[in-house]
Formats: C-alpha cells, structure tokens, sequence
C-alpha cells in the first residue's frame, strides 16, 4: 500500500471552466457549508435516510450476533475453529456468487430489496441461535451473503443515479458514517449480552432486532414506490438522461 503513495501525491486537480475560484471570481465555500449542503441532501431523501437509519441498527445487531459470538457457536456446538472457517468460506462465496448475479438480476423495486436484505441478515444469528447441522448454517451464511451483495450493487447504482452528483460524496460519507455508527457497540455488548442471558438468548435477540428494524422500514411509502424504471430525478446526474433504465434481462 505505501506503495501508491507517491503515485497519490502525484495527481493534480484541474478545474472546469466556471468552477469557483479559477480565476479568484469566486470563494469557495468552507467545509462547514459543505457538510451542511450535504446533510440537507441526505435528509430530503426518505428512502435513503431510512435504509442508512434501517443499517445502522442491523449492522451493529448483525456483527454482535455473527461475527462476535459466531465463533463461541462454533466451538460450543459446532466442532470448533475448522466449523467456523467453512462458515465464514460459504458467507465469501456467496459474496462472490451475488457479484455474477448482479450482472443479470436486477430488483424490479430495488430499494423494497434493499430494505428486504437488511432483513434477511437476521438469518445469520437465528441460524446460529438454532444451531442446526454445519452444512445448514454454511447454505445460510451462502445466501446471505449472496443476497447482501446484489443489494451492495443496487445500492450503490441508486445513489449514482439519484444523487446530484456535486453531493454524492458527501452524501455517501453520510451513508457510510451512519450505517456503521452502532456497530462498535454491537461488538461491545454481544460479550457481556451472552454472559448474562447466554448465547442461544443473545443470537435470538439480534435477529428479532433485525426483523424488527426492518419491518419498520417497510412503513414509509418511497421505500415500496422507487422502482427500477423510474425517470430518474430532475438534475440528479448531469451525465444521464432522465430515461427510464432497461429492464434486467429475462
């Protein structure tokens, strides 16, 4: 990595013409007004501050459930690390098979699939929780894993298409800050969790939590109404014309 350090500082921004400050017309505006711009974008979209809202909650209840008591399954119950490693394997491949998916699937309402994969993560404690045979728990953490990464690329696509595209950054780092805010305190308190009311309890906890949040989430109506071939919105990407997108193929 420290590699590419000397190629990083070698970029050079060039200005477009009309940008501020090119010819010392113009302020710039500060960072404070910036991240005020962009908050004010990130709020006006009840899709997007939902689902950001609807993450923040599944991811912390998720790595609390999965990743940070997973492995005490596993050697409880399980057989141990060689369990955990098949697990984490079958969550990586279907990671990749969600990849090859996206290639020809897309959700007809994306941001409905959006919100329904944040609450098929509940699968992964509930699976654990239960502790049915390995080869079960490693055909969940597969389609989990496949479906989180379909929705990665619609999320994404949404965001590029629908966002301004002078405020997708700052818009982005909004979704990402949000998103993972909570899951420290996951991490945190799945420990201490499971001490007080045990492990099977704790798993059982966090999957209600996900379905729970994500039921919710279902409530407002943008979330049911964005559709894969809607116009997109006046100015949202001056390089894309507001057309319908193509239908996924089949």
């Amino acid at each position: 990595m420290t590699g590419t350090v000397p190629l990083m500082l070698a970029i050079r921004g060039t200005r477009q013409p009309g940008d501020p400050n090119q010819h010392g017309d113009a302020k710039a505006p500060g960072m404070l007004a910036e991240l005020r711009e962009g908050w004010a974008e990130f709020r006006s979209h009840t899709w997007l501050w939902v689902i950001v809202v609807q993450f923040c909650v599944v991811m912390m209840a998720w790595y609390g459930g999965f990743q940070v008591l997973g492995p005490v399954v596993a050697r409880l119950r399980l057989g141990g690390p060689a369990a955990w490693g098949a697990i984490t394997a079958a969550d990586a491949l279907g990671l990749i098979a969600g990849g090859v998916l996206s290639l020809r699937f897309t959700p007809r309402r994306p941001m409905l699939f959006v919100a329904g994969t944040g609450g098929a993560m509940a699968l992964s404690p509930l699976a654990l929780g239960l502790a049915p045979p390995l080869a079960a728990i490693c055909l969940t953490a597969f389609c989990v894993g496949a479906a989180v990464e379909v929705m990665m690329v619609q999320w994404t696509v949404a965001l590029a298409t629908r966002i301004p595209s002078d405020k997708l950054a700052r818009v982005s780092s909004y979704d990402v800050l949000g998103s993972l805010a909570a899951t420290p305190a996951g991490a945190l308190v799945a420990g201490p969790l499971a001490a007080a009311i045990g492990v099977r309890a704790t798993e059982f906890a966090a999957a209600a939590l996900v379905a729970a949040v994500s039921a919710l989430c279902l409530l407002p109506g943008d979330i049911r109404a964005i559709r894969r071939d809607d116009p997109l919105p006046a100015g949202a990407r001056d390089d894309i014309t507001a057309e319908p997108l193509p239908a996924a193929p089949g």
